[in-house]
């Protein structure tokens, strides 16, 4: 794993960000569903069929398979990877990594807490049929699992 931008640290966090931190779960992904999400990167045919959102301006995080890498990367205006923050060199490595993360510690990813980071229901969104990182496309489905 080549963690390129530190994750923030929870001692930074302002109390209303410790607050929100505290009640994100903590129940990791676990080896099925990171199997999943893996083997769907790698079937990709270019990086935009990777995991991200597709809005204007800062849309948060993406997982993406890219020139033989697996990457958590920021993404802009919906253009896929863009600024890497961990890069992962092989298969296994990745899906031991993303199947022991859960949404608490992926909070801490990214250039502020937990602003469109990668969640549970993010990645089995990304896991169905009809994916889509189009923004309304996602809150539809959110909508749908409430």
């Amino acid at each position: 794993m080549n963690l390129l931008t530190p994750k923030i640290q929870v001692k930074d966090l302002i109390k209303q960000e410790t607050s929100l931190y505290i009640n994100l779960s903590t129940i990791a992904y676990g080896k099925e569903l990171a199997a999943k999400v893996t083997e769907k990167l790698l079937k990709a045919t270019d990086v935009y069929y990777g995991l991200y959102h597709a809005h204007r301006d800062y849309c948060g995080l993406g997982l993406f398979f890219e020139n033989d890498l697996f990457k958590l990367t920021t993404v802009y205006d919906g253009y896929g990877p863009q600024s890497t923050i961990v890069s992962f060199n092989s298969k296994e490595e990745f899906l031991e990594w993303l199947a022991t993360e859960n949404d608490q510690s992926m909070s801490l990813y990214g250039e502020k807490f937990n602003n469109q980071t990668i969640t549970k229901i993010r990645l089995e969104w990304y896991l169905k049929d009809n994916y889509s990182p189009v923004w309304n496309d996602y809150c539809a489905y959110v909508r749908t699992t409430l």
